[in-house]
């Protein structure tokens, strides 16, 4: 898009370079300044990609198998008669899981900004509570597979289907959004990493304030309820 207007306008300028160019001392020129990304390393833009992916697909991958193997092994039942609540069952299975997927993400951060050189402009709290909130997101739709499945490699396959191809061709990771066509574009609204790399980039690359993602923040917030509430209602009529 800022190619075309770039386009258009050096068209109107010549036009008018032609017609007023004469009278004038100096004609009309169209300088270009790229923000965020002045030297244009691909780095800056797939270095988030490559976090936004790995967190989704380590918490939901490894989640997912989690109750499916329990089922498989036909030790559920072991777990549903014990006095264990179910929201400590839960906890139990996706803790774990979430402290490697936020190390991972501090590593993927760390190895970034040092051997590419990556900025981080904005606030390192405020990154660290919104990825949190990515891999709760992540852990939901993990855990959601896992009360729909019955078997480790239906859980695997599904999770892989519903992490690795949306967070790669639906997120902007690699393929601008506005550029897909339409069909494509309400389809990405369903995919949490959409929003969380509006939220890595504007914070690691421009020094965004939760204020201005509130946006992104927000939706990702919202399918994590959603995600949180058909794991919670499908696990229960397991346990009935």
């Amino acid at each position: 898009a800022a190619v075309n207007i770039q386009n258009y306008c050096n068209q109107v300028i010549r036009i008018f370079n032609e017609r007023y160019g004469s009278a004038l001392a100096l004609p009309f020129e169209i300088e270009s300044t790229i923000w965020f990304n002045p030297d244009m390393k691909s780095a800056y833009f797939f270095v988030p990609g490559i976090l936004a992916l790995l967190l989704v697909m380590i918490s939901a991958l490894l989640t997912s198998i989690t109750i499916a193997r329990e089922k498989e092994m036909g030790t559920m039942e072991q777990i549903l008669v014990s006095p264990v609540r179910p929201y400590e069952i839960i906890l139990g299975k996706v803790i774990p899981y979430a402290v490697l997927a936020f190390l991972d993400g501090a590593l993927i951060l760390f190895l970034g900004m040092v051997f590419f050189q990556v900025p981080f402009i904005g606030s390192a709290l405020l990154l660290a509570a919104l990825v949190l909130l990515f891999v709760i997101t992540a852990l939901s739709l993990g855990l959601l597979i896992s009360t729909v499945t019955s078997t480790q490699q239906i859980a695997m396959m599904v999770a892989l289907f519903a992490t690795l191809l949306p967070t790669l061709l639906l997120s902007g990771f690699i393929f601008p959004i506005p550029s897909m066509p339409r069909i494509l574009q309400l389809l990405s609204y369903v995919v949490p990493a959409k929003y969380f790399l509006v939220i890595v980039r504007g914070i690691m690359l421009k020094g965004n304030t939760l204020t201005q993602l509130l946006v992104p923040a927000g939706f990702l917030a919202l399918l994590t309820a959603v995600l949180l509430a058909g794991a919670w209602k499908k696990f229960r009529v397991n346990l009935e």
